[in-house]
């Protein structure tokens, strides 16, 4: 074969997988819906200006413990992106960080061979990948993970002196997502699942590399005592839970993950097959794991939608060679549309701008107008864009839960929303002066409570929130235009 014609069947096999992941970047590009992004970025620009970590949390009233901010270097580089680019740059960062994540787990130069699991595959976990992805930590997680796996799979195809790359990506993991022990974890596999001194110190260099952070081990404690809390979290919930709330992004990671542990459990030439490929082992092992982490705690779907996408890009055909000369463009067509369907299902909306009717955006503008005095008592899903976009007051609670908050405090704020009565308790420790509340969401009905108080009042309400006051003969009740 021709020089020339090499490259041309080159590109006619790239050139399907670069339009996938083109697509999965376009969906990647959805308005930010996460309350989380906002204590981000607030952090971010108090260490920024600082040029310190704080020790202890300076945005709340109610945390009394250290703060171990294990994300501390995720909300440093997406609080520079928001100076120079604004909302428009974190939904680009949102689509660049899917399609690294998904090219590191294809195989080198985008060659696999043309099979409807490899094109379903990508389609899946693009679409994981794309609908689950929000400025947060977890973009950096994502394409260090899929850079981990290309490391351990290289190694199984050739070992080299190449691992032990996985050093400085741990070093830059721990300061970036601390704690998360999915690198970790695929490193110590490939020593399970092909044993040798190198593997050994790789893995166990990498462990103590955790300890590389301005926290030591304790970004590996900040949440064990919280256990039993984690699942009132809801990226914390099992996968069973996830389906039945029509999680889009789970049921695509879900999708992909179950049809890779078909392939492993598939009896007959298709698993013969598989077995003749270099780091089955591993690959059994890694898929097994994710798989039953993924069960328990949702939040791991994309990161087993990416090990799946991986190993069925990898699966050999019956036969390679007709595979090949078909050059059939049904699947690439097939994982668009399933793709596009998926993105029609969930609730983003493609855009680079904030979904602002999920945010109390009219809310806030009434506090800044007024000014009312606290304490403020919030809903947990507000507290971070109050943090952010209104700093005049301290919150009670934000998405950081676990990492400032006792594990006592949150359950109490769950105790409130489920007995809404055990507000007067709260308020004779807190003397809560100002409310502001999410409509909608499980804290309605505490919401519906307060308002029947003699002693509360409501002095804005809109769509999304709801801010209710102490008796006070300074403030008078208002409503947005066109309410």
């Amino acid at each position: 074969m021709t020089p020339a014609r090499s490259k041309a069947n080159l590109s006619a096999r790239s050139l399907p997988w670069a339009v996938l992941l083109s697509a999965a970047g376009v969906l990647a590009a959805h308005r930010p819906i996460s309350f989380d992004l906002f204590w981000y970025l607030r952090a971010g620009n108090e260490i920024l200006t600082r040029h310190a970590l704080p020790a202890r949390d300076p945005f709340s009233y109610t945390s009394f413990q250290p703060w171990i901010n294990h994300e501390w270097l995720a909300e440093v580089l997406l609080a520079l992106i928001h100076r120079v680019a604004g909302t428009a740059g974190l939904v680009l960062s949102q689509s660049l960080s899917v399609v690294v994540a998904l090219a590191l787990a294809l195989p080198s130069r985008w060659r696999p061979a043309i099979t409807w699991r490899g094109w379903v595959g990508m389609a899946g976990a693009g679409a994981a990948l794309a609908i689950a992805a929000e400025p947060r930590a977890q973009l950096f997680s994502w394409i260090l993970l899929a850079a981990t796996l290309r490391l351990c799979l290289n190694d199984i195809d050739r070992p080299s002196p190449r691992l032990f790359l996985a050093w400085p990506l741990e070093i830059l993991w721990t300061n970036l997502h601390g704690g998360n022990p999915t690198g970790l974890a695929l490193l110590g596999l490939l020593l399970l699942a092909r044993p040798s001194w190198r593997r050994a110190w790789v893995a166990l260099g990498s462990l103590i590399l955790t300890l590389a952070n301005p926290y030591g081990v304790l970004v590996h404690d900040h949440f064990l005592g919280a256990r039993a809390s984690l699942p009132e979290i809801r990226e914390w919930h099992s996968v069973a839970q996830a389906l039945a709330l029509h999680s889009v992004s789970t049921w695509s990671a879900a999708t992909v993950g179950l049809l890779a542990m078909v392939a492993l459990l598939l009896p007959g030439d298709w698993r013969r097959r598989l077995r003749e490929q270099e780091g089955f082992r591993f690959w059994t092992l890694a898929l097994t794991l994710f798989a039953v982490v993924t069960a328990r705690y949702a939040r791991f779907a994309p990161d087993l939608a990416l090990l799946a996408v991986a190993f069925l890009a990898r699966i050999p055909p019956a036969d390679h060679k007709k595979s090949l000369a078909r050059k059939s463009f049904v699947g690439p067509i097939a994982g668009l549309c399933l793709m596009s369907a998926a993105q029609l299902l969930s609730s983003n909306h493609l855009g680079l701008s904030l979904e602002r009717d999920r945010f109390p955006e009219g809310a806030v503008g009434f506090l800044r107008q007024h000014r009312p005095p606290g304490p403020m008592l919030n809903s947990y899903n507000f507290g971070g864009y109050l943090q952010w976009a209104y700093p005049d007051e301290k919150v009670f609670i934000d998405g950081r839960a676990f990492t400032v908050y006792s594990e006592t405090h949150f359950r109490q704020l769950l105790r409130l929303y489920d007995e809404p009565t055990f507000f007067r308790e709260l308020e004779r420790r807190w003397h809560f002066r100002l409310a502001v509340l999410q409509r909608a969401g499980r804290g309605a009905r505490f919401l519906s409570w307060l308002r029947g108080q003699q002693d509360w009042r409501v002095v804005y309400d809109d769509a999304v929130a709801t801010i209710l006051v102490a008796t006070s003969p300074t403030i008078t009740a208002t409503r947005p235009t066109g309410e």
